[in-house]
């Protein structure tokens, strides 16, 4: 059954941010809350983010008020039972989805729609929501680093129709063609009618939540990236979101309890995506784990990771429920991928089960193997699918 079309709210509310490379200073913004089913643009440096110009009225939401955070629900605590009448939500998560270098040249022989064509039953959810990676644009030069992704913009449409609701761009992707490359990645994000968190025109935007409503349940997601520096000597820190320049999100342990704090006075539940971990490492490193030991803190019901390009564990702890990685799901894999990924190479598709009163109730894995000769996912054989659930098992 397909999902009820998007209707995301943007929350741009009061939320007290600290600056997002300075880890604990700088200047708290005030954010502006966004209208109801309207997606907010991301404008120049110079401009302040506009109004769409159908919107209604805003209505002013108030600000997250601070209150002591729930300790984070130890390993090993029994999954809760759903209260009896209780709703329920449920969100599918993939990993890196990457449209670009030879995923281009598939889509301008088959379309639009060739990537997601033999997983689109997997991709069934409330709200779908990935990673992606690189940038939406035909602009802009290439940042002085490893590896740069871009996509033509007119291809974000087989997003829409794979159903995604929101991607997170907070990753080490997202402005390999400078901010050019981000505004129209945006632009063409919402042209199709998809949200998207963890960068922005400056603080406010970078670190707001998007809260999509399903089912009368309001979902909302967060994203971040702290990724290592690379090789190259490029640092993600160099993309950091500042006051009046566009930036990605960055974890501060501070920035992770305000945002993560302000969200769950304005959901039902809270979803962060961070960016983050070793490449090509099945298990999770130290920064994965203090972002994810914050977010539980602060509140949050599930933390899905990506980053390192294979699967990781899934945990789950009481009503609480850590995907440490995803891996890759759409992504041509070049020499540096067929070295670090193990055969057989496989992905999932993470479905959630979130229940009002409850957190996360149940989760599950639907098994896809990565398929080098066509360079999208297809559904896992049993052998495939058996391989996933070792990795995955923490």
């Amino acid at each position: 059954m397909r999902r009820a079309p998007l209707a995301p709210i943007l929350l741009l509310a009061s939320l007290a941010l600290t600056a997002a490379c300075g880890g604990g200073g700088g200047t708290s913004p005030t954010a502006t809350a966004a209208v109801p089913g309207a997606t907010a643009t991301l404008a120049a440096p110079s401009t302040p983010a506009e109004t769409p110009p159908a919107a209604a009225t805003a209505t002013a939401l108030p600000a997250a008020t601070p209150a002591a955070s729930p300790a984070a629900t130890p390993p090993g605590a029994p999954t809760p039972a759903a209260p009896p009448g209780a709703r329920s939500v449920t969100i599918t998560a993939v990993g890196d989805v990457c449209l670009a270098r030879q995923v281009v040249d598939r889509m301008e022989a088959d379309g639009a729609d060739y990537p997601f064509a033999l997983v689109a039953p997997l991709l069934e959810g409330d709200i779908l929501a990935g990673n992606f990676e690189g940038a939406l644009t035909e602009r802009g030069e290439p940042w002085p680093k490893s590896f740069n992704f871009r996509t033509p913009p007119r291809f974000a449409g087989g997003l829409a129709r794979a159903g995604f609701d929101v991607l997170s761009l907070a990753n080490n992707h997202a402005m390999d063609y400078g901010a050019n490359g981000l505004l129209d990645t945006v632009a063409a994000l919402d042209a199709a009618g998809i949200a998207w968190v963890g960068a922005g025109d400056g603080i406010p935007r970078a670190y707001a939540p998007v809260i999509i409503e399903r089912n009368g349940l309001r979902v909302a997601f967060l994203a971040w990236v702290a990724t290592p520096d690379e090789g190259s000597g490029f640092s993600i820190s160099e993309w950091f979101a500042q006051e009046g320049t566009p930036g990605v999100a960055y974890p501060s342990d501070q920035a992770i309890a305000d945002t993560v704090r302000a969200a769950r006075a304005q959901a039902d539940f809270v979803v962060v995506m961070p960016h983050a971990g070793t490449e090509y490492r099945a298990a999770p490193d130290a920064t994965q784990r203090r972002i994810a030991g914050a977010a539980l803190a602060a509140g949050a019901d599930a933390v899905i990771g990506a980053h390192a390009h294979v699967p990781q564990p899934v945990e789950q702890r009481g009503g609480q429920l850590i995907a440490w990685g995803l891996g890759n799901f759409v992504f041509d894999l070049d020499q540096w991928d067929l070295a670090g990924i193990p055969e057989p190479r496989v992905s999932l598709a993470l479905s959630i089960t979130l229940t009002e009163g409850a957190g996360v109730t149940a989760w599950s894995a639907r098994a896809v193997a990565l398929d080098n000769d066509e360079d999208r996912p297809r559904p896992a054989t049993a052998a495939e699918a058996a391989a996933l659930e070792r990795i995955i098992s923490p």
